[in-house]
């Protein structure tokens, strides 16, 4: 059976928009004055955003300096995060606007498989201004940890995942022939990633209930449980009749 909800897409969408939308202030120049400008990311490996900055921009979307790169550098599975082998929940919910009983649904989840995700977040910058304009911003946001979502689906228990810092990397790299350089950090970052599997949603789970109802003294009320079943036995009340949801008046 084909299925894909691609969740790791989600996780690293997630990871990368905790760093869009981060600003650098630059410098007056002959025909504009000081302002903000956007510091762009990207999903790439380190080793490829560099060559492309190296090679001069050649491709059909340039990229300028100050810039950033996301990059899943490796995935590891985490049994100290497990909740058991083929364990599930089952939770039962009646959507907005539903009736009782008829609308009643269940839903039946298998326990997510968690994975440790190890991020590298690179900084690449032409001076040191912009490069420390942009890796304080990025520092102060994590101490060490910050919380991410990664959907609002209500019965999705790992929508929500802590992404730790534990890892920073000073690099340079000056271009051959030239006195230019691009000032690259390093960052390391990890969280879990804990992956579903498809959950079971079924209707009118509870459909129909058994009941029985008796008289008893408040004395009797108060005894042992087993000791109420044989008195409701002695007063002749059938265990088995039964009462379909449907006949149930709900005002």
């Amino acid at each position: 059976m084909y299925y894909y909800d691609e969740q790791l897409k989600a996780y690293m969408i997630q990871f990368m928009a905790i760093f869009s939308g981060l600003q650098v202030k630059v410098g007056k120049s002959e025909t504009e004055d000081e302002r903000l400008i956007s510091v762009p990311i990207y999903y790439g490996n380190r080793d490829r955003v560099v060559a492309h900055i190296l090679g001069d921009n050649t491709q059909n979307k340039p990229i300028r300096l100050p810039t950033m790169s996301a990059y899943m550098s490796r995935l590891d599975m985490a049994p100290e995060r497990r909740r058991g082998v083929n364990v599930s929940r089952r939770k039962t919910y009646l959507p907005l606007g539903g009736l009782i009983p008829d609308d009643i649904k269940t839903v039946s989840q298998y326990m997510p498989r968690p994975y440790w995700v190890n991020m590298e977040l690179q900084i690449y910058a032409s001076n040191t201004d912009q490069h420390n304009q942009i890796l304080e911003q990025i520092l102060v946001l994590f101490d060490p940890t910050l919380e991410i979502q990664k959907n609002d689906a209500p019965f999705d228990w790992t929508r929500i995942s802590s992404v730790e810092l534990t890892g920073i990397r000073n690099e340079s790299n000056y271009p051959s022939g030239s006195n230019n350089r691009i000032i690259q950090t390093g960052l390391d970052f990890k969280f879990i990633a804990e992956l579903e599997v498809p959950a079971e949603v079924r209707d009118q789970y509870v459909n129909e209930i058994f009941i029985r109802i008796g008289k008893l003294t408040e004395a009797a009320a108060s005894k042992d449980p087993y000791n109420i079943v044989q008195m409701l036995d002695e007063q002749g009340i059938n265990y088995e009749s039964l009462v379909n949801g449907k006949d149930i008046k709900i005002t």
